[in-house]
């Protein structure tokens, strides 16, 4: 036994990850089969059992679980050796994965991103669309869109302007419902906030008001859905100013409450910084969302 394919540690890794063979076979994009015979082959070439296979999936064994840390490290050390070749690489043309939430993705980015490739035909880019945080460093995105500041150290983090936020409703709902006039009052609207996401809540206690989860009768993660729902007289919705400007349906209110503005970044690991095409995507992006070409496009 002189080498054991790198395919087969990560088929290991993968299932000891995921506890089942169907659902690390989706995570690694192969067939359950193939999936199933790199382990056979595994165990074959090391002589040793590694899982316990019973009714209820797979569980690692005793020597399996021994295995599974130094099988973690070379994945780790696997994304660490891409990030890095993708750094040193200066052509500008390849793939670009950009990580965006529902608002950056749909409505600011696509015109930027048809601008980008009218310049470099041969950047072919891919956009995640999810209201959660990709994990850089495993290399889920090249480039994220934030509405924090990261900490990670290996992370590198342009900031742009601010997105400001605030309270709208429909002109049908103010006339029926009239606009709260106290946070006591506020608390007597139908409310439009999120489902699981703790986003609202959180920046409610750092403005003083204590607001649960259960205080909004209308609940969805989903961003476009709830300016959605406002726009057909749900509700009163906190959201972003440049969208919520484009209906002339809806119409701010609750000045007395004003809401934290949202910071915006650009981010990207440091291995990949230097690459030529990462690097004048943040940069082409940087002076995009300035001036005139700030709007969102619905």
């Amino acid at each position: 036994m002189n080498s054991i394919s790198w395919d087969l540690i990560r088929s290991f890794r993968q299932t000891a990850k995921d506890g089942s063979l169907s659902k690390a076979a989706i995570s690694l994009g192969v067939s359950q089969p193939t999936l199933s015979r790199n382990i056979q082959m595994l165990e074959h070439q090391t002589k040793l059992q590694l899982f316990q296979r019973t009714t209820k999936g797979l569980t690692l064994t005793e020597v399996g679980e021994q295995l599974l840390e130094a099988a973690s490290n070379m994945e780790e050390a696997s994304d660490l050796f891409l990030r890095q070749v993708s750094g040193f690489s200066e052509e500008l043309e390849g793939d670009i994965r950009i990580s965006a939430n529902e608002i950056v993705g749909i409505y600011l980015l696509p015109p930027a991103l048809s601008a980008f490739r009218a310049k470099h035909p041969k950047v072919h880019i891919e956009l995640e669309i999810t209201n959660q945080s990709t994990n850089l460093n495993k290399r889920d995105a090249d480039i994220a869109l934030r509405m924090y500041r990261p900490t990670q150290p290996d992370l590198v983090a342009r900031r742009l302007d601010n997105l400001p936020l605030g309270f709208f409703a429909s002109k049908n709902y103010i006339e029926d419902h009239g606009v709260p006039q106290s946070p006591k009052d506020f608390r007597q609207h139908t409310l439009i906030g999120f489902d699981r996401d703790t986003t609202f809540v959180d920046a409610a206690k750092r403005m003083g008001f204590n607001l649960l989860q259960t205080d909004f009768n209308l609940r969805t993660d989903s961003l476009p859905a709830q300016i959605n729902l406002a726009r057909f007289d749900g509700g009163i919705v906190g959201t972003h100013i440049g969208l919520a400007q484009h209906y002339p349906e809806l119409e701010q209110i609750l000045d007395w409450l004003p809401l934290e503005p949202l910071e915006f970044w650009i981010v990207c690991h440091a291995d990949t910084a230097y690459n030529a095409r990462i690097r004048e995507m943040t940069k082409f992006l940087g002076q995009w969302f300035k001036g005139s070409n700030y709007q969102y496009q619905i």
